[in-house]
């Protein structure tokens, strides 16, 4: 069955359903739409589970209230993948994705993780879809990416969950379980997500990209591993978030041939975005970043 889309129309309807005083409060305003989103695609029983805070098993995407800091960095990762979900919706292939999490356990973090890649490709204007599961080796990888010059690739996404021990050797592993599942006869690449605390220890960094390069020399098919780290500060009153990123290519491959395979690293940011380009429909500070008509009485005032 279809999925039903989600409008940013539905999005102002469900604002005027909220209490008065959650409407009137801008982080409730916020909360109030990442709810409504999130249980839209998933149900309001994944949503008791997987979301809310009294759950009685914990998981990645719970909120956490034990402190000032938890609060806004659970909090965040929830908008986070509400706004990845309102964008993400009419890309071919997203409803495997939802499939994927709707499983439940360690699916959740690792799905996440690959509408997080979906996200860097849909904002520098990549075309792509998601690559519904195989299950067959060689058939299994989780985008299909086609570069400016028309060029198809296959790329896999893996992601180091947030509880894991540092460990950048644990990364060869990884590669080399998501090379076996890109194609032999197309060029592929690695995505890699790491946690924030990974790149904060010094010295993890380099290891990291030493590696990722020490793989790459071994492989002919993978042309890139690229890292992606989502870097939240917290001070001050203030949530700043980063998407980090380092692009590695494999010059070894025998798909190589001189070209250029960043995605990422080579485009130039406009002076316009605020943070994301205007296409990507923003949650943090509803309305006033929403498209479309606001409702008569929730302008950037307030009621």
């Amino acid at each position: 069955m279809p999925l039903l889309s989600i409008t940013v129309d539905d999005l102002h309807a469900a604002v005027q359903r909220l209490p008065a005083d959650m409407r009137a409060e801008p982080g409730g305003r916020v909360i109030g739409v990442a709810n409504t989103v999130i249980a839209h695609f998933f149900g309001v029983e994944w949503f008791s589970m997987h979301i809310r805070h009294d759950s009685p098993k914990r998981g990645f995407l719970n909120l956490d209230f034990g402190s000032d800091r938890l609060r806004e960095a659970s909090t965040y990762r929830v908008v986070e993948l509400a706004e990845n979900l309102l964008n993400l919706q009419y890309i071919e292939g997203f409803a495997a994705c939802i499939g994927q999490m709707r499983g439940g356990a360690e699916k959740i973090e690792s799905t996440c993780a690959e509408l997080d890649f979906g996200r860097l490709l849909y904002i520098h204007d990549i075309d792509f879809r998601f690559v519904v599961p195989q299950m067959v080796k060689g058939g299994d990888y989780d985008f299909e990416i086609t570069y400016p010059d028309g060029l198809k690739v296959t790329a896999d996404a893996k992601c180091k969950f947030e509880t894991t021990a540092i460990n950048p050797d644990s990364l060869r592993n990884s590669m080399k379980k998501a090379r076996g599942q890109l194609p032999q006869e197309q060029p592929g690449i690695i995505f890699i997500k790491v946690p924030q605390r990974w790149i904060e220890e010094p010295g993890i960094t380099a290891a990291m990209i030493a590696t990722a390069r020490d793989f790459l020399a071994t492989t002919g098919r993978v042309v890139s591993v690229k890292f992606y780290v989502s870097h939240i500060e917290i001070g001050n009153g203030m949530v700043a978030h980063r998407h980090a990123f380092k692009e590695l290519t494999n010059i070894a491959s025998r798909f190589h041939g001189e070209r250029n395979w960043d995605l990422f690293a080579n485009y130039d940011e406009p002076p316009s975005w605020n943070g994301m380009p205007p296409k990507w429909q923003r949650i943090f500070f509803w309305p006033e970043s929403a498209g479309g008509p606001a409702p008569a009485d929730h302008g950037a005032t307030g009621e």
